[in-house]
């Protein structure tokens, strides 16, 4: 009995929503041109306003990041009710050429369903995790509703389109002008907001290889020469032989090394920005009087919308997301995206825009470019940048152009994917290489070079098979986590010193701000590293823990459910040669590194091993009390 009256309840809710009313007895509505073109202005400008205030108050709230944000252009804020305002008052333009040549009384009535379904779409689309057709739907009952409501209304509503067109119009114009101002003064304000830099403060370049493992390169011992330009700058400096990542995927392990955190302690994750807890190495040398620039290839993970652009007075990403288009207009709206994304929209961009201009993969020599551009204008004071090379990332595929070495010595000869990936893997590298001897070329005929503290990691390795792994993001395993770590510093770092010490790359900051000469002012935690060159022992005692993390498991796609990371928050602790691995559903796991470098002979269930596992538990355990997200 109470089962049949709930479901009568719900029949009579979903009938009052979605059921269409009996049609409303209106006043005889006058089908005028102007009127009509009027109202479409109106409902873009209104919803334009209502689709802006939604995305402010709702990023506010959840700062969640996702792909639309990614791409979001930073003048977002007139563009997007611009765009709404341009679709709508095409829109209404076209009722008003429909009025003129036929003048059909109920032309105005479908103009107002129109208009209102369309305003409403927009608004109910950035609903999460809810089918679109189920969106749709509710749009329909939504929009039938309040077109009833206002075509009972007519005569009224007829004379607030005509008092408010002209007052959202202008106030459009004005929110154009002033945020169109701001964006573009951003970068010259914050330079004129800057202190005075101490006198003769060094340069400070920190390079990033994105997914460059450390034994696929020449000063690593590789079996193949890819990288001899790096091993040039190896020799100029402190190779560290052991550096270990804190995460094995991108966004988390620039943010610990920015912050010189954790990322356990970070907010960072998948589709969560990294919030202002924690001060950045832009932040920090901005501070310091340093213009800060940086140049990413990484578009995504290394987007702005992430927060990693914080304290940078110069940031790019997708080079769309500061240029003013007719595309960019569109993509800022949703009913602009799905225009886009339609076939006729398609056909247009593709005849409007040439592939140059609509680039969304930067190779290393585009970054060299905006980078060392940049840098010509700064000769006025000590800079901070930061590179980040996307070359060697899936899908391997080197720059249009670029030799390809081990592809071709290889060809016709029997090879499995595996093999073929890592073919194209060492071929990225080669091109990488060559466009870092390039940067470095014009970096010491610039005449900055002899004054520059270079810092060249990686954010996380490459899996070619290892454990029955491809990729990275899905283990803690030495593929993923062993990247490179050079420091180069002309008079202060020793040429040749290689560091046997293991290290984790979350005191690259505090390691930057001291040889930079600001260790007594640093915020990083954790010690320099320099102390590990500095010392007279063979391998010197470093007292910070190397903790690495990955956590991802809610976003992994369903074919890398057979994953380590698929299990839930994974965490691992090295101690010397030890290396301790938690997995998200509590199995641990436990390797000597200097007796199995490859990680094959799992000691977490041998007797001789059982204290070292107890007291690497035990340490892991206290360590991720602090976690942001703890393990279950």
């Amino acid at each position: 009995m109470m089962a049949e009256l709930a479901r009568g309840r719900v029949t009579r809710v979903a009938r009052s929503v979605f059921v269409a009313p009996p049609e409303p007895q209106v006043e005889p509505l006058p089908v005028k041109p102007l009127d009509l073109a009027l109202t479409g202005l109106w409902f873009g400008l209104a919803t334009g306003a209502l689709e802006l205030g939604w995305f402010l108050l709702t990023r506010g709230i959840t700062g969640e990041v996702n792909l639309e944000s990614l791409h979001m252009n930073r003048h977002y804020a007139w563009m997007m009710p611009l765009c709404d305002t341009l679709l709508f008052g095409a829109l209404g333009l076209l009722f008003a050429a429909v009025a003129v040549a036929r003048k059909k009384p109920r032309l105005k009535r479908l103009a107002i369903h129109v208009f209102t379904c369309l305003s409403v779409l927009s608004l109910v689309l950035s609903i999460p995790k809810i089918y679109v057709f189920a969106l749709v739907l509710l749009s329909l009952g939504l929009s039938w509703r309040i077109a009833t409501w206002l075509l009972r209304r007519a005569e009224g509503f007829r004379r607030v389109v005509r008092w408010t067109t002209p007052v959202l119009t202008a106030g459009l114009i004005a929110l154009i002008a002033v945020d169109s101002r701001v964006v573009a003064n951003a970068e010259q304000n914050a330079l004129a907001a800057l202190p005075a830099a101490p006198k003769g403060a060094p340069d400070v370049l920190l390079i990033v290889l994105d997914t460059v493992r450390a034994d696929a390169l020449t000063p690593y011992g590789a079996a193949r020469n890819a990288t001899p330009n790096l091993a040039k700058l190896a020799a100029k400096g402190v190779r560290f032989d052991q550096a270990i990542s804190t995460a094995p995927w991108t966004l988390t392990a620039h943010c610990a090394l920015f912050t010189g955190r954790w990322p356990l302690e970070l907010s960072a994750a998948v589709g969560h920005p990294l919030d202002d807890s924690y001060p950045t190495l832009a932040e920090f040398f901005a501070s310091k009087g340093y213009a800060t620039g940086g140049f990413v290839a990484n578009m995504n993970n290394c987007n702005a919308w992430y927060g990693l652009a914080r304290g940078f007075t110069h940031y790019e990403d997708y080079y769309e997301n500061t240029t003013i288009t007719g595309v960019e207009i569109l993509r800022a709206s949703r009913l602009g995206r799905a225009v886009l994304k339609s076939k006729p929209g398609q056909k247009v961009v593709k005849s409007l825009v040439t592939p140059p201009r609509y680039v969304y993969r930067k190779h290393a020599s585009m970054v060299n470019r905006d980078a060392l551009a940049w840098l010509s204008e700064h000769r006025d004071r000590p800079t901070f940048t930061f590179l980040n090379y996307f070359d060697v990332h899936d899908p391997y595929e080197p720059a249009p152009g670029a030799k390809r070495p081990f592809k071709h010595a290889m060809a016709g000869t029997p090879r499995d994917a595996m093999e073929a990936a890592r073919d194209d893997y060492d071929d990225c590298l080669v091109d990488l290489d060559e466009r870092l001897g390039e940067l470095f070329d014009s970096l010491k005929q610039s005449g900055r070079l002899d004054n520059t503290l270079v810092v060249i990691t990686a954010d996380h390795g490459e899996g070619f098979g290892e454990h029955g792994l491809q990729g990275h993001g899905i283990s803690l395993y030495q593929p993923e986590l062993r990247v490179p770590l050079l420091v180069i510093y002309p008079k202060h770092a020793p040429a040749g010193k290689v560091v046997p010490t293991a290290v984790s790359t979350r005191n690259v900051a505090a390691t930057i701000a001291d040889l930079a000469g600001h260790g007594h002012s640093s915020p990083f935690p954790g010690a320099s590293l320099a102390r590990l060159w500095e010392s007279n022992k063979e391998t010197p005692a470093f007292p910070d823990p190397i903790v690495s993390e990955v956590n991802r498991a809610h976003k992994l796609m369903q074919e890398l459910s057979h994953v380590p990371a698929a299990r839930g928050v994974m965490r691992s602790l090295r101690d010397n040669n030890l290396m301790y691995i938690r997995n998200g559903d509590g199995v641990e796991e436990l390797y000597d590194l200097a007796a199995d470098p490859d990680e094959l002979h799992d000691l977490a269930q041998s007797p001789s091993h059982a204290s070292d596992l107890a007291r690497l538990r035990a340490s892991l355990a206290r360590l991720a009390a602090r976690a942001v997200t703890p393990i279950e």
